[in-house]
């Protein structure tokens, strides 16, 4: 581990870690020492510290928890991130709205401390961070690099605790408009600018036009020859529940079934939450006691309808370690479970989203890596997070309860990644499922709310001001594009009713449940 002591984007000192002999460098900028050192020592954990902060620093923690090379990690001990918040204008991911007081998954990295492989550093160009400031260059490495593979965290553990947090600079919007410019498209620029505009009433014209003159031009990133070693585990013998909700959808579900029997890692249980909200049905599910099956199913059949209160009832009968969340209507191959959590080992990660996509659609062969959203359907976590965390029956007969699933783990301290090896096919069945009709309080209302009042609720829970305004202002062109009124003002008028009546509703499915 070799420590890297910087004030003012200077240099203070280097030194190893283990020998505490200091090393000698011929670099007086940050940036250039940063990769030359990157260079000079192989398979080496570059952790870079303010100088004010070296007697803090929790060296047990970087041991813990950069345990795999492509791990970047901070800690910003400012009130602020060197990104402005507007970046929420731009990007609605969970990535930019940081809970500080986990280990949260985030580009937004820190100069303050924080730690990086030199193998991952060494893949990117130096010569296209020579002119920039310290700061900037680790956001860009976080956010290039997370997109190929980069798990890159908050990390609140790096300094030792009670460490005060301290005002910065302001934030400088012309470094956020020429970040943008360089890892977004440039319709971003001017939505960002039409946004401070329309919701600040700022008319940031020169960080605009700045943008303009910068050029975009990255080295592409490859890490597929960093090697992930992890610790040897027998996955076979791992325990592994499966739950699935499902409704009106009996072949299908039997099909479920059978790809689960073929599995080379096969579920101690399959958990069934069968519903039908006819109050004189009764199971359709004759197979569940007609066939033999390896593994034991646990049976519940319900009149109440919804995929909350279904999945919860579920997570309540979970006894393994590892629990696959499945939808009534995938097919999958035989090998699925056991590679996916061979990958989730390597990783360790808790929490992961398998690829599921429909018949026809084109496969992307992406490394595995940090995932933006949930899976409710085609997912596997561990079983700590199965008893600590619920769906939301805010979100029942709507959409979003996986989203809010998801933020709920993050928020919790665990990751969520994405597994495109592990392929699932959803047949999107035409019958059955819980997205049937389902009349709501507000449905005969005159003004209807505009999202839904399920999406508003996510957002409201788990997005920035910024990124909820951002929103707004593309439901706003978007689906001025699919309704009849074309006259802009009252159009205007129009959705702006809409949208207050949104969160009127959102609010009282909060407060509801």
């Amino acid at each position: 581990m070799i420590i890297i002591l910087h004030s003012n984007n200077k240099v203070v000192k280097v030194f190893d870690y283990s020998s505490k002999a200091d090393i000698s460098v011929t670099k007086n900028s940050l940036v250039e020492t940063f990769f030359e050192l990157a260079n000079q020592y192989k398979n080496t954990l570059l952790v870079w510290c303010h100088n004010n902060l070296k007697d803090d620093i929790n060296f047990e923690e970087f041991d813990r928890t950069f345990h795999h090379k492509l791990i970047m990690g901070s800690l910003n001990t400012k009130a602020k991130n060197y990104i402005d918040d507007r970046i929420g204008y731009v990007e609605s991911s969970p990535f930019v709205k940081i809970n500080k007081e986990v280990y949260y998954p985030t580009w937004l990295m820190a100069s303050c401390i924080g730690g990086i492989n030199s193998d991952v550093l060494s893949c990117y160009n130096v010569k296209d961070y020579l002119k920039k400031p310290f700061d900037y260059t680790l956001n860009s490495i976080a956010k290039l690099g997370m997109k190929n593979g980069l798990f890159c965290y908050s990390m609140p553990k790096l300094l030792n605790p009670n460490i005060n947090v301290t005002d910065n600079n302001p934030t400088s919007k012309i470094e956020l408009f020429k970040f943008i410019k360089q890892h977004y498209k440039s319709r971003w620029i001017l939505l960002a600018f039409l946004n401070s505009l329309i919701y600040e009433k700022r008319l940031l014209l020169l960080p605009l036009i700045t943008s303009f003159f910068i050029a975009k031009k990255f080295k592409s990133l490859n890490f597929k020859d960093l090697e992930i070693v992890s610790k040897a585990s027998n996955v076979l013998d791992t325990s592994l529940d499966v739950i699935i909700p499902t409704i009106g959808r009996k072949l299908y579900l039997y099909d479920v079934l059978k790809d689960l029997s073929n599995q080379t890692l096969l579920p101690k249980n399959v958990i069934i939450i069968e519903q039908n909200p006819d109050f004189d049905s009764k199971t359709e599910l004759d197979y569940l006691t007609n066939e033999t099956w390896p593994f034991k199913i646990k049976h519940q059949f319900t009149n109440k309808t919804g995929a909350c209160n279904a999945r919860n009832l579920a997570l309540k009968e979970v006894e393994s370690d590892w629990v696959f969340m499945a939808d009534d209507d995938i097919r999958f191959e035989k090998k699925v479970l056991e590679i996916a959590l061979e990958e989730m080992f390597k990783y360790k990660l808790s929490a992961a989203t398998l690829s599921c996509l429909r018949k026809g659609d084109k496969q992307l062969e992406l490394p595995t890596s940090q995932w933006n959203t949930f899976g409710s359907g085609c997912s596997i976590i561990s079983k700590h997070i199965a008893k600590n965390i619920k769906f939301d029956i805010a979100f029942e007969h709507g959409f979003g309860e996986d989203g809010d699933y998801g933020m709920q783990i993050r928020n919790y301290g665990e990751d969520i990644g994405y597994i495109s090896k592990c392929r699932l096919i959803h047949l999107k069945a035409p019958m059955g499922g819980f997205r049937t009709k389902f009349k709501h309080s507000w449905i005969d209302d005159k003004i209807q709310p505009k999202p839904s009042p399920t999406i508003m609720l996510y957002n409201l829970k788990n997005q920035s001001n910024f990124q909820i305004n951002g929103y707004r202002t593309l439901l706003f062109i978007k689906f001025f594009k699919l309704q009849e009124n074309k006259n802009v003002f009252s159009y205007y008028s129009q959705i702006k009713k809409r949208w207050k009546k949104s969160i009127y509703l959102a609010n009282k499915l909060k407060d509801k449940h």
